[in-house]
């Protein structure tokens, strides 16, 4: 488990009054005692796509920070309401032209070096079979799109990846 301390709120966002702290589950809660809303803090989630083709993985280059100029899995944010497989087909997608056409879960990590987001899961899924052209549909997000040999990465830059990185090396 990574500590994270979670946002501190002055005022409730729904009546606009001063918050207080109240135990709940052993835990303190910011609350408003004027409408009795309780802050929860909560996790945010992403997906992140293995493609292997050949002996070879699918890598994007990051174009802006965090981890500029670093690689990295095809990988993106769940939009709020949307299902983590959709947005691995939409990361997918975006990033790389490609369709996905089967996949399957590869592992579940947590991202403590995030700053958007710190905490936030990464789920990782190995995409099976897919079509279409490879393009860098995504030029503000990414530099460079290549495959790398499994067992000669570039560098990547954020810990999860690197964890996923080892696991196929490991099992190569």
């Amino acid at each position: 488990m990574i500590t994270i301390n979670s946002k501190i709120y002055k005022f409730c966002p729904y009546c606009s009054k001063a918050l207080k702290i109240k135990i709940e589950e052993f835990k303190e809660r910011q609350w408003c005692a004027d409408c009795n809303w309780t802050y929860y803090p909560h996790v945010a989630s992403a997906v992140g796509a293995v493609i292997i083709n050949n002996g070879k993985v699918l890598m994007v280059k990051r174009e802006r920070e965090p981890y500029k100029g670093t690689w990295m899995f095809p990988a993106g944010f769940v939009d709020y309401g949307e299902h983590p497989e959709d947005t691995l087909i939409r990361e997918v997608k975006e990033e790389t032209g490609l369709r996905i056409m089967e996949y399957r879960y590869f592992i579940l990590l947590q991202a403590p070096d995030d700053p958007r987001s710190p905490g936030h899961f990464s789920i990782f899924y190995q995409v099976i079979n897919y079509t279409g052209e490879l393009t860098n549909n995504d030029t503000e997000e990414n530099q460079n799109i290549q495959w790398f040999p499994i067992n000669n990465l570039p560098s990547i830059g954020w810990e999860s990846h690197n964890k996923v990185a080892k696991i196929l090396i490991s099992t190569n």
